[in-house]
C-alpha cells in the first residue's frame, strides 16, 4: 500500500503528483531549471532532499505550473517588451497566475505563502546595482504583501526611502496598482499595466518640471479614482502597439501628473506626504536631477542588472544544490520511441508453455484483501441513516466494513534493453511476455516498459519505452533490439510515478535485467525510496547473478526458459509469505 507521507518526501514522486494534478508535464535531469511553456524542468537532486529545498522545489512546480496553464506566450512574445517592462511584468504576471493557479487548487496558497515569506521576508538583500531599483523591490513586496502581510515592514521601510529620493512615483505606481488588483486577468493585461508603469518612470525621468512636494498634496484620492471603464477597455485591447497611440494619455499617472493629489492609499493608509515629513526635507534640484538620471538609467538597463524575479531565484538554488550533488542526484527516465518486433511462433509457443504453469501457480500467491462494501450490524460505526430500526427493535445499528480475498495487485515488468544484453535479449524478451500473459490471465494489471530507449538529443540514455501500457492487453511485439547503457534507477523512478496513480492497492514492479546499472547510488535510491513509499520490487536476473546485489531476498536468477517457472514461484512465494 503507498504510503502518502513517504511519496510527499520524494522529490520524483511528488513532482508527478503536482505534474498529473496540474495538467503539465515535469522532467527531472541536467542541471538546469526552467520552463520552455509546455514542460517544467527540475535538475537532478539528491532523492532525500532537506524539507526546505524540498519545499521551495515544489513551489517552484507550482509557480512554474501557474505560467504553463496560465501564461499567453505567444502575446508576450508578440509583445517585444524591453527589459524592465519585461520585469515588471513578470511581477504582476506571477502574482497574477499564482491567484489563479490557487482559485482552482486552494492547497497551493498555503506552498505560495510560506515561499513568498521565506524568500522575500528573510533573505537580505545585496546593494541594488541600479539605485533606482529600489523601486522595483518596492513594487515587487507592495504587490506581494497583499497576500503575505508579514512583508508590510519590509515594504513600509522600503516605501519611505523611495519617496525620500525619487518624491512622486510612488502614488502614481500605486493608483495603476490599485487597478491591477481587481482587472489584471490576463497576460495581456499584465502587459499593459507593467508598460504603464514604465511610462510613469519614463515620465519622470525625463521631466523638464521640478515634481510636487508631497508637502503640497490635497487628501482625496477618491478624485482620482480610476475610471472602470476606460481602465476595463485598456484590459481588453490586444492589438500590439495599441499603447503607442495613445502615449501622451494615461488614466492613473501621465498627464494628471501636475494636479494628481499623491496619496495611494495601497497600504495601512500611510501617504507619501508623511514619509517626506518624517524625512524632514525635499530633495533639491540637484538631487533631483541625480534621481531622475538614476531612474533614466533605470528604464534603460539590461536584464543582467534589474532584481531577480522568483521564478529565477528558485531556479538559481535548485541548479546550485544540484550542481554539488551530482553523484547522488536523481534523473527520472524520458519516454520516447523504440521499434519493436514480433516474437516468432517458436518462442510465442515456448513462452506460453511456461506462462501456463505459471498462470496456475500465480493466482493464489497475488490474493489480496480488498474492503468489500459496508453493511448494518450489530456492532463498528453508528449509522444514523439507520437509528428508525429502533421502532421495530433492530439492533443492527452499526456500519461495518467487511474484507473479502481478492486480486488487487498491478505488476510493471521493467525489461533491461541495454546492450550488454545482446547475449540475454532473446531469452529476456520471452520471459517478459511469458510473465505477462499469465499475469493478463490472472486477471491482474500488468505493463512492461523496456530501457533504455532511443537516445535523446543530448546524446543521454536515461530513456524508457512504454511498450505495453497498464490496461493494454499484452501482445507479442517484444522483439526488441538492445542497445545503450543501463539507466535502471532512472528507468524505476519513471514507472514509480507511472504507477502511483493506480487505483490497485498492491504495486509490484518486476525488473528483468542482466543486474549492471549505469549509476548503482541512482538505482539504490530508487529502490529504496520506493519501498518506503509502498512499492514491492522484485528481480529477474537474465543468465547474471548481479540483480542479488541490488534486490538480495526479492530477485532470482534464471539461465532457461524452463528455470522460469520455479523461479518466480520461489521468488513471489518467498515476498508475499514473509510480508
Amino acid at each position: 500500500m503507498i504510503d502518502t507521507r513517504a511519496v510527499m518526501r520524494s522529490l520524483p514522486l511528488v513532482a508527478s503528483v503536482l505534474g498529473r494534478k496540474y495538467g503539465v508535464k515535469v522532467e527531472i535531469g541536467g542541471t538546469d531549471a526552467y520552463t520552455d511553456g509546455t514542460v517544467i524542468r527540475l535538475p537532478s537532486l539528491p532523492g532525500d532532499v532537506p524539507e526546505t529545498l524540498l519545499a521551495m522545489a515544489r513551489g517552484y512546480l507550482d509557480h512554474e505550473a501557474g505560467h504553463v496553464r496560465d501564461t499567453d506566450f505567444q502575446a508576450l512574445k508578440d509583445a517585444s517588451l524591453m527589459p524592465i517592462e519585461k520585469h515588471v511584468w513578470n511581477t504582476l504576471e506571477d502574482w497574477r497566475v499564482e491567484h489563479k493557479l490557487a482559485s482552482i487548487f486552494p492547497g497551493c496558497r498555503q506552498n505560495f505563502d510560506w515561499l513568498i515569506s521565506h524568500v522575500f521576508g528573510t533573505e537580505t538583500e545585496d546593494e541594488p546595482a541600479q539605485p533606482a531599483a529600489i523601486i522595483l523591490n518596492w513594487l515587487l513586496l507592495e504587490i506581494r504583501s497583499w497576500d503575505v502581510q508579514a512583508l508590510s515592514s519590509k515594504r513600509d521601510i522600503l516605501a519611505g526611502q523611495l519617496d525620500t529620493v525619487f518624491p512622486g512615483i510612488r502614488p502614481k505606481i500605486g493608483r495603476v496598482l490599485t487597478v491591477v488588483r481587481t482587472r489584471c486577468r490576463s497576460t495581456q493585461d499584465a502587459i499593459d499595466f507593467a508598460r504603464e508603469i514604465v511610462r510613469i518612470l519614463d515620465q519622470y525621468a525625463n521631466s523638464t518640471e521640478q515634481p510636487v512636494s508631497p508637502n503640497q498634496d490635497e487628501p482625496g484620492d477618491a478624485r482620482f479614482e480610476p475610471d472602470a471603464r476606460n481602465t476595463l477597455e485598456r484590459s481588453e485591447r490586444n492589438a500590439p502597439g495599441a499603447q503607442d497611440e495613445k502615449s501622451d494619455q494615461s488614466e492613473w499617472g501621465g498627464e494628471v501628473q501636475d494636479d494628481a493629489p499623491e496619496g495611494d492609499g495601497s497600504h495601512d493608509g500611510r501617504d507619501s506626504s508623511d514619509d517626506a515629513d518624517a524625512s524632514g526635507a525635499f530633495p533639491g534640484r540637484e538631487d533631483q536631477d541625480q534621481a531622475k538620471e538614476h531612474v533614466r538609467d533605470l528604464v534603460g538597463a539590461g536584464e543582467d542588472v534589474l532584481p531577480q524575479s522568483l521564478g529565477d531565484i528558485l531556479a538559481d538554488t535548485l541548479q546550485a544544490t544540484s550542481r554539488q550533488s551530482q553523484e547522488g542526484a536523481v534523473t527520472v527516465a524520458i519516454p520516447t520511441e523504440k521499434s519493436a518486433a514480433p516474437l516468432t511462433e517458436t518462442d510465442i509457443l515456448e513462452a506460453r508453455m511456461a506462462s501456463m504453469a505459471l498462470r496456475t501457480r500465480m493466482q493464489g500467491l497475488l490474493q489480496t484483501k480488498i474492503l468489500a462494501r459496508a453493511s448494518s450490524g450489530r456492532r463498528g460505526r453508528l449509522d444514523t441513516g439507520q437509528l428508525h430500526r429502533l421502532a421495530v427493535s433492530d439492533p443492527r445499528l452499526f456500519r461495518v466494513k467487511a474484507e473479502r480475498t481478492g486480486i488487487d495487485t498491478t505488476v510493471h515488468i521493467l525489461l533491461d534493453c541495454s546492450g550488454s544484453m545482446v547475449r540475454r535479449i532473446r531469452l529476456a524478451c520471452c520471459s517478459c511476455y511469458a510473465v505477462a500473459s499469465a499475469l493478463e490471465a490472472s486477471k491482474i494489471n500488468v505493463a512492461v516498459t523496456a530501457f533504455p530507449s532511443s537516445q535523446l538529443q543530448n546524446g543521454s540514455y536515461s530513456t524508457v519505452a512504454p511498450v505495453i501500457t497498464h490496461g493494454q492487453k499484452v501482445h507479442a511485439n517484444l522483439d526488441l533490439v538492445p542497445a545503450g547503457g543501463t539507466p535502471m534507477g532512472e528507468a524505476l523512478w519513471w514507472v514509480m510515478q507511472d504507477m502511483l496513480p493506480l487505483g490497485e492497492l498492491r504495486k509490484l514492479i518486476l525488473v528483468v535485467t542482466d543486474g549492471e546499472p549505469d549509476s548503482l547510488e541512482c538505482a539504490t535510491q530508487a529502490i529504496e525510496q520506493g519501498c518506503k513509499a509502498g512499492f514491492e520490487i522484485y528481480g529477474i536476473g537474465i543468465t547474471s547473478p548481479g540483480i542479488n546485489v541490488l534486490l538480495p531476498g526479492r530477485s532470482a536468477v534464471v539461465n532457461s526458459m524452463t528455470e522460469l517457472a520455479p523461479a518466480m514461484f520461489t521468488l513471489l512465494e518467498g515476498a508475499i509469505l514473509g510480508c
